[in-house]
């Protein structure tokens, strides 16, 4: 690295060969920016692609499992209405004994009563019913007995036939809903192949520009390099470094950008500062006022009034 004064610095920013080598160096910047916002972008797509894909593709599968369940609750309704069904025909049999008990006693009731009320004379009918009313009392309750049996085996067939008739109908209700919910994983599947698709997509453009990146900051790293070489400079991102004179602590810089934010003066590109070696750009020093546009920045106008 070679000591420069002002005039030195100033001469060589005139030379064709810096020129050409900045220019070089400014269209790779340029090009270094578009690349990083164009990765940001294309990272955040990608990143949300692959969220909705993430998010789609767990309620495509909700959808499914739902849809399985309620073709396994279908398959168990089939099976307990077969049960039911089975239950209510051995009921129904029960039944038919009871009724048919029931009904002989009515007729072994009403026989006795047609019997008695077939004699022409009242007296014998009253002693007809004399002799059977112990008998038709005991029939009379077997019969009362048999018929509350009967009603109850009935009572409980209905109940069966009922619950036989809610499943059945249940059924074809949850089918559709099933069939629905199917329709909806297909649906929903599309959706998610097309984010996939698309989520790959964006993942080889990322790793285009990726590779564009790491290519331009290859050639950056070359023009630095050749930077040191041929300008016999420290050269870092925004900065080119030359030692001062006789004074080790000064260094001559040359800014390579414009940047009204992040110093303590607003810095343009091309023009010289000077800084101390332990401050570095933290605090820069110009040269002199300048142009008119330099003069308009508060910052600088207030660093020569404290000098002053």
């Amino acid at each position: 690295m070679q000591r420069l004064d002002r005039a030195g610095i100033e001469v060589l920013l005139e030379t064709q060969q810096f020129k050409s080598w900045f220019n070089e160096l400014s269209g790779l910047y340029h090009r270094l920016e578009i690349l990083e916002v164009a990765i940001e972008r294309a990272g955040e797509a990608r990143s949300e692609a692959v969220f909705r894909y993430d998010y789609w593709r767990e309620i495509a599968e909700e959808a499914l499992l739902r849809s399985a369940d309620l073709r396994n609750m279908c398959q168990n309704l089939r099976s307990e209405v077969a049960s039911l069904e089975n239950q209510a025909f051995e009921q129904l049999a029960g039944f038919e004994v009871a009724r048919q008990s029931a009904t002989g006693l009515w007729e072994r009731i009403t026989a006795i009563e047609h019997r008695c009320d077939d004699h022409a004379a009242e007296a014998s009918r009253v002693r007809a019913k004399a002799r059977f009313r112990d008998e038709l009392k005991r029939l009379r309750t077997e019969y009362s007995a048999a018929n509350e049996q009967k009603e109850a085996l009935w009572h409980a067939e209905e109940a069966l036939w009922l619950k036989v008739a809610e499943r059945t109908l249940m059924v074809p209700e949850l089918e559709v809903r099933a069939n629905r919910l199917e329709s909806r994983y297909g649906v929903l599947m599309q959706r998610v192949e097309e984010l996939e698709s698309r989520a790959a997509s964006l993942n080889e453009e990322l790793s285009d520009e990726r590779d564009d990146l790491s290519e331009v900051q290859r050639q950056i790293a070359r023009l630095r390099a050749a930077a040191r070489t041929s300008f016999s400079c420290l050269c870092h991102e925004d900065f080119l470094y030359w030692p001062s004179g006789d004074d080790s602590r000064v260094v001559l810089v040359v800014a390579l950008s414009n940047n009204s934010k992040d110093y303590n003066i607003e810095v343009r590109c091309g023009q010289i500062y000077q800084c101390d070696t332990e401050k570095g750009v933290r605090y820069l020093e110009p040269l002199s006022v300048g142009s008119g546009e330099t003069e308009r920045d508060e910052r600088l106008i207030r660093f020569f009034e404290e000098v002053a």
